[in-house]
């Protein structure tokens, strides 16, 4: 087939190629032939263009604008063109267009992270300081909806450059019959009934009722149709518990939530909010066309969950239950024989992380419990199996080409998995007295890249940062750290790997701290003291405040939960002076496993009292 010399097909010869094969199945009217093949030739062409390296073709001229408010054209959904619409009055706000002259028209964002009004009531909690402002929000009964506080971190956050993940998503959108076979192209039957007398079209009628993915079918939306069949099949041999066999899917329900119309946004979502709490999938070498179905299942709904809610309802809880069902399926039929590297392998562990937060965010005790007692201590198992909680890195850190910066981020996110998995472990014993699933000193992987190197963009910015960090002493692993900080009080000058500490490593570290200690008040490590674990406490603080004394306040904010990290010191500090006190009959300082936050909630409000 010819091409132009810019390295993509012309662009009306392209469409003519559509047209033909639209009309194949039903002699629609020219109207309708051209809009669809209208966008099937965008989506090649833009594709097609940047593969060649050259640029996109012109724009095409302006003919008749869209009447979808931003809102619904954001969303990719049908816009009743009501004033307000009924989707922008269900969130209580107006309608926007771009290309109005009304400045409230270009303030309108492309993306909406909902908030709920719990979260919203909470927010001068979370805002006011004091020694426990996030603990007190985690605990706080009345908090109904994100209580982790993803959505409210997720304000202050970084906002990422999303152009990179937005053009890869473009790519995997190309429909894969039109790429692969031009000359005899085949199209599928019509997934749905044309009406014998066909309305006047609309921009908005004809992408819902002849959508171009259902005519020409993408690799996403290939991989979708594929989630939700295996989705509905394991929800039909559920049960879960005493609740007996759950509510069944509907594949239809189903398809109208997991569409690729929306997952443009929730892939940016996910990166915008919940990454910030657990980054073990790699941003800037993300490919959602190259992406295992597990992953790209958790990362949807994860996004799904932290956008608007789509006509106002959210998704429906049981497809949470059977996508962790789905997804732990697989994590128990892993082979221990498998390769921790292996890119199915880390993308189906990294699903299961992403998995187990969001189950938690539900804040539903039954699920809480399942995922501490059952899903937990299968991912530790499977991870200890595989040998990544031992894994070294082969090489540091260093100048690089794109190969070699490439196979360093996926060893790295080996380690990563081993890191926010221990974290995940030490935020079940530190909240919930669950007894630790992984031994602080069976943790001898090295430990997680600083967030810089772990977010530069390019291999020729991470050789940069790398270069300015060679000077640096590589730290020890995990294990190794803790035992410096039980064994001797440290002074600023005496910490050699101090430079090297980030915020995200002294998380981890005080989650380990606090795991001790919990373990020393249980009975359960007759060798150490508590004096041990003071020595550690204090270590430990003079490492943060030096760490948080390079660190300016705004930058701090971006960093998700290891801003948080000193409540947890303070936490710890607060165990250690109630160990032993009669004053201090307090349930949390049993060691038995609850799924409940009352205890924690009441050991939260004895602390805050103590220290104001």
């Amino acid at each position: 087939m010819k091409r132009s010399t810019a390295g993509y097909f012309h662009l009306p010869f392209l469409q003519q190629v559509v047209s033909k094969a639209v009309r194949k199945l039903h002699p629609l009217k020219e109207d309708t032939i051209l809009m669809l093949s209208r966008e099937v030739t965008r989506r090649h062409s833009k594709s097609c263009a940047r593969k060649s390296n050259q640029p996109e073709p012109p724009a095409a001229k302006p003919g008749r604008k869209r009447q979808s408010c931003d809102l619904c054209f954001f969303a990719k959904a049908s816009c009743d063109k009501g004033t307000p619409c009924s989707r922008c009055q269900s969130l209580a706000r107006e309608c926007t267009f771009s290309g109005s002259d009304t400045p409230s028209a270009r303030s309108s964002p492309p993306l909406t992270v909902s908030r709920s009004p719990s979260v919203n009531a909470s927010r001068a909690t979370l805002k006011g300081g004091g020694p426990f402002s996030f603990l007190r929000h985690f605990a706080d009964p009345s908090i109904q909806k994100d209580r982790l506080a993803i959505g409210e971190t997720a304000k202050c956050s970084v906002k990422r450059n999303l152009e990179t993940l937005h053009s890869n998503i473009e790519d995997a959108l190309v429909p894969t019959d039109i790429m692969s076979n031009f000359g005899e192209f085949q199209l599928p039957s019509l997934p749905f009934q044309l009406p014998s007398a066909l309305p006047s079209f609309t921009d908005d009628y004809l992408l819902t009722q002849f959508n171009p993915d259902a005519l020409f079918p993408s690799k996403l939306s290939t991989q979708l149709s594929e989630i939700l069949a295996e989705l509905v099949e394991t929800s039909k041999s559920m049960t879960l518990g005493s609740t007996g066999m759950i509510h069944q899917l509907d594949f239809a329900e189903l398809s109208h939530l997991l569409d690729v119309s929306h997952i443009s946004a929730s892939i940016s979502v996910f990166f915008q909010s919940l990454h910030w709490h657990l980054p073990v999938v790699h941003f800037p070498t993300f490919d959602p066309g190259n992406i295992t179905n597990p992953l790209l299942l958790a990362i949807f709904l994860s996004g799904a969950t932290y956008t608007i809610p789509l006509d106002g309802k959210g998704l429906p809880s049981a497809l949470f239950d059977v996508a962790e069902e789905y997804i732990f399926r697989k994590i128990a039929g892993l082979s221990t024989l498998a390769s921790p590297k292996s890119h199915s392998i880390t993308q189906l562990i990294q699903s299961a992380l992403i998995i187990e937060m969001l189950q938690f965010g539900r804040d539903n005790i039954q699920t809480r419990r399942r995922i501490r007692i059952v899903r937990h201590p299968c991912l530790v198992s499977t991870i200890r199996s595989l040998g990544i909680f031992q894994l070294k890195r082969e090489t540091a850190p260093d100048i690089c080409d794109e190969t070699i910066w490439r196979e360093l981020v996926a060893e790295e996110v080996c380690i990563r998995i081993a890191c926010w998995v221990f974290l995940a472990d030490g935020f079940l014993t530190v909240c919930f007295n669950n007894h630790p699933s992984i031994s602080v000193f069976e943790m001898n992987c090295n430990l997680s890249w600083s967030a810089g190197l772990w977010e530069a963009e390019s291999a020729s910015t991470f050789s940069q940062i790398a270069t300015a960090q060679s000077a640096e002493l590589p730290l020890p692993p995990l294990s190794d750290v803790v035992s410096q900080l039980l064994d001797t009080p440290l002074s600023e000058g005496s910490i050699p790997w101090g430079p090297s500490v980030s915020v995200e490593h002294l998380l981890i570290l005080i989650y380990a701290v606090n795991s001790l200690a919990f373990q020393v008040r249980a009975g359960l490590l007759k060798y150490l003291s508590l004096d041990k674990i003071r020595c550690a406490s204090s270590n430990w603080k003079r490492v943060w405040d030096s760490v948080i004394g390079l660190l300016d306040k705004d930058h701090l904010l971006h960093l998700g939960y290891p801003k948080h990290a000193q409540e947890l010191w303070w936490l710890l500090n607060a165990t250690l002076e109630a160990t032993g006190r009669s004053d201090a009959r307090l349930g949390y300082m049993d060691s038995t496993a609850t799924d409940d936050l009352g205890n924690l909630n009441e050991f939260i409000q004895w602390c805050y009292q103590g220290a104001t």
